[in-house]
């Protein structure tokens, strides 16, 4: 491990803080994701840099992010909630930029260009989300959640003096500029949000650093970059987060739902885990955006929620209106579709379930929908307007002398309009009203 490590010397380093993220990006994921027009929807916003994007190391045209934003999107679906998210993260973006994006958005600018907002963006498909800035104004109105992260790109110029001549008293002055400019326009920027959506939660990210402390082996101390350097650079991380804190802290006092996520406490120590630094790359690593995730959530819940460990029969865990299920009769899979059981489902959303043992048919009735479903049927009844079953029929499994009734979960959506969500990183469907 040590050999490879020394492979990321300081040039190497320092050149990857950089240059990396303005000259080696690439396009991947359309930026609005899981939309849908619900009314009583709980719905997350995301803006910001690359790492609100999600970006990770090697990420092309067709990769999909699964970054801190995917993790608190999930986690809203293990609170009951029925949510939805739209991620405006765009690669390069520093302060400035989100003002100036933030101020177009608020005048309801309808024609707006990339270089409008921040010059040389390295995000090829920047013209294409500035162009939903119309589209970002509806959605920052109608948010229940704003999640940010920004200020990573305001400190390439410290670290580029650091790289030119090592000169500290040199770079401390261009750090504070950087400091303040961070601070004063996010200030601007946050209370541009919050003129559209002042009721909104607003949970912003403080910044982490993505370079390791000397790594030991045995009685010898073998520094990835200059020591003297990194406690520099980890005081700067540190006054952004006194600043921080200080205008949330104003906000708060204002009646505002301003909080931050405490990222950076994750990343330290955890550096070469979290980080694809390794490879010269500063962006947070599957397991970094995860640490994002829960600190995110522990600042909105309180809490992080997983599901229990599945037996190896069993495919998928379901969580219906934040509760898992946990009954004896398991989701199943038959003819590569999941099946639940309607009772177990229907009990948990708080549904009355009638059965007819003549014609096989159970009846669920939910927020004033009434949905007939028979055994074996193509069909399904709602409010008494048949309706094609899109997807396989529903069937009996026998065990003893009882009998469950399996849906497949299309029926669940189509049917009793719930919201049903497969995560599949998770293996989880969630079912919330």
């Amino acid at each position: 491990m040590y050999s490879k490590l020394r492979k990321v010397a300081l040039k190497t380093i320092a050149l990857a803080l950089i240059a990396m993220l303005w000259t080696s990006v690439m396009a991947y994921a359309a930026p609005v994701m899981n939309k849908s027009a619900n009314k009583g929807t709980y719905k997350i916003v995301a803006v910001g840099d690359s790492v609100a994007a999600g970006y990770e190391h090697g990420y092309d045209e067709q990769s999909v992010p699964y970054g801190f934003v995917e993790h608190v999107y999930e986690q809203a679906l293990f609170h009951g909630l029925r949510a939805e998210y739209e991620n405006y993260g765009v690669l390069g973006l520093r302060t400035t930029g989100l003002n100036n994006w933030m101020s177009a958005v608020v005048q309801g600018t309808e024609s707006v260009k990339s270089g409008d907002i921040q010059a040389n963006l390295p995000d090829p498909r920047a013209e294409r989300i500035f162009n939903e800035t119309k589209q970002l104004r509806l959605a920052i109105s109608d948010a229940s959640l704003i999640l940010i992260n920004i200020g990573g790109n305001d400190m390439y110029a410290v670290l580029d003096k650091l790289k030119k001549d090592a000169n500290q008293s040199e770079a401390a002055i261009i750090r504070d500029s950087a400091l303040q400019t961070y601070e004063t326009k996010l200030e601007a920027s946050l209370r541009l949000i919050l003129s559209l959506q002042p009721n909104v939660q607003l949970v912003i990210a403080d910044q982490y650093l993505p370079i390791p402390a000397p790594v030991k082996v045995g009685s010898l101390v073998f520094p990835l970059f200059p020591e003297k350097d990194r406690l520099f650079l980890l005081d700067s991380v540190k006054q952004l987060r006194e600043r921080l804190d200080l205008l949330v802290h104003q906000l708060t006092q204002e009646g505002f739902r301003v909080n931050v996520a405490n990222v950076a406490a994750a990343f330290m120590n955890n550096e070469l885990s979290f980080t694809s630094i390794a490879e010269g790359d500063i962006h947070p690593s599957r397991e970094g955006y995860a640490a994002m995730g829960k600190a995110f959530s522990k600042t909105i819940w309180g809490d992080y929620r997983v599901v229990k460990p599945r037996v190896n029969d069993v495919p998928v865990s379901v969580v219906v209106n934040g509760k898992e299920l946990a009954g004896a009769h398991q989701p199943l899979l038959a003819k590569n579709k999941t099946y639940v059981p309607l009772r177990d489902i229907a009990d948990a959303a708080g549904a009355i379930i009638k059965w007819n043992a003549a014609s096989q048919t159970a009846t669920v009735s939910l927020q004033g929908v009434n949905v007939a479903i028979t055994v074996g049927a193509s069909n399904l009844s709602i409010n008494g307007a048949i309706r094609p079953l899109i997807g396989p029929p529903a069937f009996l499994r026998t065990e003893g002398k009882a009998s469950t009734l399996y849906v497949p979960l299309a029926a669940l959506s189509d049917g009793l309009q719930l919201q049903v969500v497969y995560r599949d990183k998770l293996k989880t469907v969630f079912i919330n009203k």
